[in-house]
Formats: C-alpha cells, structure tokens, sequence
C-alpha cells in the first residue's frame, strides 16, 4: 500500500521524495570493521602498518589506538622501539605513564618492567623467587623503523611477513618530507579517494575555482588495471597539442602512491617527481591516521627535462611538502564551505558511509574494483591461501611502483571517437612499456622525451 510501511522502505523516486527514502542506513560491514577478531581487521593484520613517525618516539612514551587497540610506543636506552598493550599486565595502569628504561618500559605503579617483546624483566613489589618473570608476558608486537617512520605487525607472532620496501623511494635522487594527519570516519571512505580520479576535474578544478592546475579541468578517458601488489588507474587528458597521461596506484591493503602535478605544457616521461606514498591506517571503526611521505627529490629540476616541476623551481615557485592542501580540517568551516579539499568529501559522508545508499556510475570503476581486491584478500586470508602484497619472502629489489605522469605532444584524432580512442591506446603502450621495464632505465625521477615514441 502506498502509505504504509514498504512505502518508506523504497528510495526516492521522484520530486521531494525524502519521505520514500528514510531506509536505514547501512554500511558494508566486511569492509568497515576492523577490530581484532573481524574479517577486514584480521586482514590488515597480516601486513606492516606505520603508526608514528620516529621523531615522536622520545624522552616519553607516546599514546597510540592502531586497528581498535590501546598501545603504547617508545625507545628504549638502547634505541630499540617497542611497542606494548597499553595496559600494564599487573593492576591495568596505562604506561603512557611509565618510565622508559634503558631496556623496555617500567610501569608507574608497582615499577613492573618489560622488554620490547613484552618480558618481564622486573617485578620488585614480589618476594625473591616470584615466579611471575618468567610466567607471565605482557602483549607486545615487533616494530622496525623505515625512513623516519615507525612500522608495527599486529598479526600472529609465527607469521610475521618480509618488511617492504618501494622503488619509488628507494631512487639514489628521492628524499622524502613526512605526513601525517587524522580524519574523524571510516578508513574506507578515506581511502577510497584515490581511485577516484573524476574528483581531481571536479573537487579540485571546476566546481570552487582551480586548486590544481587547468589541465585537471579537463575529464579524462580512464581504465582500472589490476598489478602485482593492487591496482592502478589511467587516465589520458587532451591539453593543446599535448595527450597528459597521469597514473596513481593502490598497494594492498591501504596504500596509495599518488603521482605529483602536472600542467601538460611540456613533455616528460615516467616522472615520478613530486609523488607519494601514503598508509591509510584505521585507529578503530570512527577515526583514520593518513601518514606517510612526499617525494622531495635531491635534483628538484632536471637538467634537459622542460616539465611543469622544471619550470616551477627554475621560476622560483615550487613549494616544498605543500602537498597537505586540503587534506586537513585545520582551516575554519566557513573556508572549508567556499573551498572544500579531500577531508570535507570524505569526512562529511558520516563516520562510517552508508553504502546502501550509493548510486555508483561509470567514474566509480576504481571504488568498486579496489572493494572488490580487498574482499578478495579477505577471502585468500580465510581460505589460509597467499596474500597479494604481502612479503612472505625477501624480494631481491625493491618492490616496482607505476605512478606517474606522461606527457607528449600527439596531434589530435579527426573524430571524438577516434580521440577518445587514441587517448586509451596512448596510456595502453606507455603502461605496457612501464610494466615491461622499457621506461625503467634510469633512477633519475624522470626519463626524456624520447625515450618512447606513440604513433597516432
């Protein structure tokens, strides 16, 4: 009946129809959940996860809730990090007040002291004898440090993965400025954002005035392409006489490499400069830590290469780490209003979105292959088989990255589907040769024009 019960469960359907549409709102659950015991949490579990940065490890323990779990994290005296349960295995006491030693962490109450791999080294309120050292262990997980950050795994002690590590980053040239900041939703919702390359035309150029440069005016033609440890997106751009190809990556489970910015007024080749790679880390179900590093090569510009990061340092106008435009919530709400960045988008979707109420379309291939990639992964873990991107043996190298940003001059197609047609085949060949190792030769941040030729 139209007024009753089954009337208010359907979606609108035409004008003013908010009444029809007050269904609940429902989550993916498999995918949003992430405390210890769920599906997506024991997932994430199976992989390095960085939690702080080095630098934040000091006189005094720090704080830390990582994958909805209280922990604590320090440096020892003898500058090993440790990383425990919160709560001291005695009475409870948090050890964000304890006292850090030169071996391990003494609680603030009763002085019980642990190791990094959470040993009792010291009970001294205990008889002589006690035998708790040696029978109890406080909760403590294996922690290493890469490039200023630090990285913790949560998973089974017996199954601890080969730590990565990205040739993006590991270029004699790159160096790196660290990131970090904390969104109050899901990490999904967060991470989602960078296989969403339609948001740059929009978001970021056309609705609120260019926060990128023109040439993201311009809507791209895209595919989705599965790699070795994730995805990728391409995307191919018409600018003048130029074709603009800019590829970022998702690393599984939660890591993105993001290329840096392009005005496609000059050509350049695989450049990787001015990139980065960033860890979107659940806290718990609510709340997100976003760290990682921006790409600060040593040789900012290029002797020979005449691409948008050249031009900007030979002028004078390229500005170091000015990567966190927007992804913070820093700014005043009224700014926030006149010009939103990422954070807004995905923070103003709720603490956790409600995906039965998504109406996903054709710039939504990214979000539904990256959901898909990790119910997969989900599954592999369940069904006890290899994990994509897990290391479960040392590579010999460097893990490869695809990230990057083409662009050559290519006259136009006489037709828009003979363009359309050329702008695919255009990133088809240049990602083919990327994949193949024809445009990896040098450790430079960028190859030459040149260095691949496209026959329209």
């Amino acid at each position: 009946m139209e007024g009753g019960t089954n009337a208010r469960a359907r979606a609108p359907r035409g004008p003013y129809g908010a009444y029809h549409g007050q269904r609940e709102r429902k989550p993916d659950e498999t995918l949003v959940r992430v405390g210890p015991g769920t599906p997506c949490g024991e997932y994430f579990r199976r992989f390095w996860q960085p939690v702080c940065w080095s630098s934040h490890l000091g006189e005094l323990p720090k704080r830390l809730r990582i994958l909805g779990e209280d922990l604590v994290a320090f440096r020892d005296g003898r500058g090993k990090v440790g990383v425990l349960d919160l709560h001291c295995s005695h009475r409870g006491t948090s050890l964000e007040f304890g006292k850090i030693q030169e071996c391990g962490i003494r609680c603030c109450y009763h002085g019980w002291q642990f190791d990094i791999d959470g040993r009792v080294l010291d009970a001294p309120g205990e008889p002589e004898g006690t035998p708790i050292p040696g029978r109890v262990w406080h909760g403590a997980y294996p922690a290493r440090e890469w490039r200023g950050l630090v990285f913790v795994y949560m998973g089974p002690p017996g199954d601890v993965p080969e730590f990565p590590v990205y040739d993006a980053l590991e270029r004699e040239d790159a160096d790196c400025v660290l990131r970090h900041w904390h969104s109050p939703c899901n990490w999904l919702q967060m991470r989602e954002n960078e296989m969403d390359p339609a948001h740059l035309t929009f978001l970021h150029t056309r609705v609120f005035g260019m926060q990128f440069t023109p040439v993201y005016g311009e809507l791209s033609s895209m595919e989705f392409k599965e790699t070795p440890n994730g995805m990728i997106y391409v995307t191919v751009r018409r600018w003048k006489e130029y074709l603009y190809l800019r590829v970022s990556e998702m690393i599984l489970p939660n890591i993105s490499r993001i290329s840096g910015i392009e005005d496609a007024e000059s050509e350049t080749v695989f450049d990787r400069r001015g990139g980065a790679l960033n860890w979107t880390v659940p806290i718990d179900d609510t709340n997100t830590l976003s760290i990682g590093m921006g790409d600060i090569d040593k040789n900012l510009a290029i002797d020979g290469l005449d691409a948008y990061r050249d031009r900007q340092v030979r002028a004078g106008g390229y500005t170091v780490g000015a990567g966190d435009v927007g992804q913070t919530g820093e700014t005043s709400y009224e700014q926030r209003q006149r010009a939103p960045g990422d954070w807004d988008t995905w923070v103003s979707q709720g603490t956790i979105a409600a995906h039965n109420r998504e109406n996903l379309g054709y710039t939504d291939q990214g979000i539904v292959l990256y959901r898909k990639l990790v119910k997969s992964g989900i599954a592999d873990l369940a069904k006890g088989r290899a994990l994509k991107a897990r290391l479960d043996t040392a590579p010999n190298a460097p893990l490869e990255t695809y990230a990057n940003n083409t662009v050559l001059r290519v006259p136009s197609a006489n037709s828009p589907a003979a363009e359309e047609a050329m702008k695919l085949r255009f990133g088809r060949e240049i990602m083919d040769a990327v994949f193949e190792g024809r445009l990896r030769k040098r450790h430079l941040g960028a190859e030459r024009p040149g260095d691949f030729v496209f026959k329209p």
